[in-house]
């Protein structure tokens, strides 16, 4: 059963992917395609909309092969394969996405030199403030000292990580159990360090007017998804810790991992990258302006048209060219302090299995 929970998952997930990488060229700002700045409306004329259809089909056969190697590789190597077929399908709609950006580039405009800046404070705030934020860290150090008080119940050997089949396949010993609480602990440090970074290090596009009045809702609405996600983690860590064979229910909440991440991708959508798709008051639906604003950056610090490197900007967090929500400044010091934390709780909890098994 919960091998057949988590092929369903995984598999779920992977066509979500494709759904969204099917939508996400019309989910962007309007002069955005493809990670591309392009001429307001380029996207609705012969050449756009011929782009897309080359895209969509190439999307298509990709997602059907990387589904034909899931079930080959199940019936032949068992579920521990399965994460690695779901990589391939990401690869593959990346190579889609890369290919129909190369078509676009030679349509590529320059953006508006004009920047916008919001000069007061007020729309900087963390959705429930620092109480609601510091919750995760509550509730994690909490469950570390129930364990810490009534430690005669810990086993022996204490599973820090499970494997694609849903079993643990490393532990370390009664005595380090803090290593797993770190772990996750440095996990939930990076995501409340963009959550600071979403209030606080944000370049906003349009800082003003009804554009930024739908910003500001896109950007809150992400914020508080990444507050859901954390509490998440933090309750599914701390019942694994606390429940004896955590692995089995590690498993069964998967479920409500893909209802969560359902209902995260269609609230953003909804919203559109930015809240490009929400009518402001007394408009109709909002259409692209007179000159390229895109996201006020050059195509240039843009690799791969997924990642954001500028030297020259001191915004930590940028919106995503090619996906809802935001993306790191890779330029930035303390991008690679949130890449490192959230390096630390994957790696961690290996290398004490390898150092005390």
């Amino acid at each position: 059963m919960i091998r057949l929970t988590l092929v369903v998952t995984i598999t779920a997930v992977g066509m979500l992917n494709t759904v969204l990488f099917w939508f996400m060229p019309r989910l962007t700002r309007h002069d955005l395609y493809f990670a591309v700045t392009v001429a307001p409306g380029f996207r609705d004329d012969s050449e756009g909309k011929s782009i897309l259809r080359r895209y969509r089909t190439e999307l298509i056969l990709a997602s059907a092969l990387a589904l034909a190697a899931v079930v080959a590789a199940v019936s032949w190597l068992g579920v521990g394969v399965i994460p690695g077929c779901f990589y391939m399908q990401v690869a593959a709609s990346f190579i889609a996405f890369y290919r129909a950006r190369q078509h676009v580039l030679s349509h590529a405009v320059p953006p508006t030199t004009i920047r916008e800046a919001e000069l007061g404070g007020g729309n900087r705030i963390i959705p429930g403030g620092w109480v609601v934020a510091s919750g995760p860290f509550v509730l994690l150090a909490a469950c570390a000292a129930y364990l810490w008080i009534h430690g005669e119940g810990i086993p022996a050997r204490f599973a820090i990580h499970w494997g694609a089949g849903g079993q643990p396949n490393a532990s370390v010993a009664r005595g380090l159990v803090s290593v797993y609480f770190l772990s996750t602990a440095g996990i939930l440090a990076a995501l409340t360090l963009i959550l600071y970074g979403m209030a606080h290090w944000v370049r906003s596009v349009h800082a003003g007017g009804p554009e930024g009045v739908r910003e500001l809702k896109f950007r809150r609405t992400a914020s508080a998804i990444l507050l859901v996600w954390e509490y998440f983690i933090t309750i599914q860590s701390s019942w694994i810790a606390l429940v004896p064979r955590g692995h089995d229910l590690r498993v069964a909440l998967l479920p409500f991992l893909l209802v969560f991440v359902l209902v995260a991708m269609v609230v953003l959508a909804r919203l559109g990258q930015g809240g490009s798709r929400v009518p402001a008051a007394n408009e109709g639906s909002p259409g692209p302006s007179a000159v390229p604003v895109g996201d006020r950056t050059q195509d240039k610090y843009w690799k791969l048209g997924i990642f954001y490197f500028n030297q020259d900007d001191s915004a930590v967090i940028v919106e995503h060219r090619f996906g809802l929500g935001y993306t790191l400044n890779f330029a930035r010091s303390v991008t690679w302090v949130i890449v490192l934390l959230g390096l630390m709780g994957a790696l961690v909890p290996v290398l004490a299995h390898r150092m005390h098994r």
